[in-house]
């Protein structure tokens, strides 16, 4: 993937999360990056996947989240539906070859659900 496409695709998912967490989904604040649930490192092919993704502050990214894995994961349980986090834990148990059209053909599908 190159990447222009792969800045494609983290438009489509950055928009997806303004329309559907819109703020720090910890503390709130309107300022926020895209964070993710299973790393994007560790797990490509879930790196555009909207249900791995949720919006955090920075601090709350950075100083929270990676900090305190065991209140994060607590957190998730609480946060998250669980068919979401089914759903995520059998995708990381999974290797898929990223496909950039057909990521992004589901994105922009995803986003227009939350017109």
């Amino acid at each position: 993937m190159t990447k222009g496409e792969k800045k494609v695709l983290n438009g489509l998912l950055h928009k997806i999360l303004e329309k559907r967490d819109g703020r720090c989904l910890k503390c709130g604040k309107t300022e926020w990056q895209m964070s993710h649930i299973y790393p994007k490192g560790r797990y490509r092919s879930m790196e555009f996947d909207p249900d791995n993704v949720k919006a955090l502050c920075y601090a709350c990214h950075l100083h929270w989240w990676h900090k305190n894995p065991i209140e994060a994961h607590e957190w998730l349980q609480i946060r998250m539906s669980d068919a979401r986090l089914k759903r995520l834990k059998l995708m990381s148990q999974t290797t898929n070859k990223i496909d950039y059209k057909l990521i992004r053909l589901f994105l922009e599908q995803t986003l227009k659900e939350y017109d």
